[in-house]
């Protein structure tokens, strides 16, 4: 008997010829043998394994009713043997489908528990002018993020990943996960890691990734070349408008990350950048006012001390007075 056609008979797609032929092959001594073979082969095969009992038990009464027309006293014997057999078949036949059904709803039903599961609950945190805050993420990450500034991530980390959304100013102390590579997207650039410390500054269109500890590699987002793998003591420098985008340096003090320590630090600053940095680092406002030179440049630590003593110890330093009232900084040549 052609196998093609007892699996078609099986999987309920056989034309009237096959089903024939099919009844006429199950009457005959040595079928049972061949029967057993392939519904072992449909079992293993379980996508051929048709999904409808009510198909199946159509099938079962189909298979009786043609044994109660087709048998003779002659052959009473062989007949019961051939009725046992079919309705073995049969109720194989049926408990493969209810094994397969039940199979399918098991699957759809943790397909179903996968995809309540992946969805994600995101957490957005923003800082504002003045001040600053540590979080400790699912992983038991660690985020400091600077004044104003924006960090989101999920919930509960995927199984595969740990992604984090950055806009300002952060400092990453990450636990390492070797199966779970973690990626903070902030600009232009996503910056991916295993475990380890680094810095992030994204403002407007230029970004610093500054590596402490560790190994970090930095990349510009749907572009494949313009990757950089730092490792301690080196940043990547991401600035729009040069021809070479991505650009590796190195730094020899830990001044990327005294912020995070309540220390602030200029190196050859400029009063203009220094009064855009004390604004967002207290969130206040400053005016200049007269005929300052906003060129000279200072550099220098200073604590996280109040911003009149902070203003106060510079002026000496650059000539300049001022006046603090409500959140208002004006300064004035001396």
């Amino acid at each position: 008997m052609d196998k093609s056609i007892i699996r078609r008979y099986i999987a309920g797609r056989a034309n009237p010829s096959e089903i024939k032929q099919v009844h006429a092959w199950l009457d005959q001594p040595g079928s049972d043998h061949q029967m057993e073979e392939m519904l072992e082969e449909v079992w293993c095969q379980k996508n051929n394994v048709p999904r409808d009992l009510e198909r199946n038990e159509r099938l079962l009464a189909q298979i009786n009713s043609r044994i109660q027309k087709n048998k003779q006293p002659a052959f009473q014997d062989e007949s019961i043997f051939n009725l046992a057999l079919i309705r073995s078949a049969a109720a194989c036949l049926l408990l493969i489908g209810l094994a397969f059904l039940g199979f399918q709803v098991m699957n759809e039903h943790q397909g179903h528990s996968e995809e309540i599961k992946s969805t994600v609950h995101w957490v957005e945190r923003s800082v504002l002018p003045g001040q600053k805050l540590v979080l400790e993420l699912p992983d038991a990450s660690k985020i400091w993020v600077n004044a104003n500034s924006k960090i989101r991530f999920p919930e509960k980390f995927s199984r595969d990943s740990r992604e984090v959304f950055l806009e300002g100013e952060a400092f990453f102390e990450v636990s390492h996960d070797g199966n779970r590579p973690f990626r903070v997207h902030s600009g232009e650039l996503t910056t991916e890691v295993l475990g380890t410390k680094f810095n992030i500054k994204s403002q407007g269109k230029n970004t610093d990734v500054t590596l402490l500890e560790g190994k970090v590699s930095v990349k510009i987002n749907k572009e494949k070349e313009g990757i950089l793998i730092l490792n301690p003591g080196q940043l990547a420098a991401y600035r729009q408008g040069n021809p070479e985008k991505l650009q590796l340096a190195t730094f020899e003090s830990q001044d990327p990350f005294l912020w995070k320590d309540g220390l602030i630090h200029f190196k050859n600053e400029n009063i203009k950048n220094i009064m855009e940095s004390l604004e967002n680092w207290y969130g206040v406002s400053i005016k200049t006012r007269g005929h300052l030179d906003l060129n000279r440049t200072v550099s220098g630590t200073f604590t996280n001390d109040n911003l009149d003593n902070m203003l106060t110890g510079l002026g000496f330093t650059l000539d300049f007075t001022h006046e603090l009232e409500n959140n208002v900084v004006t300064i004035y040549p001396q």
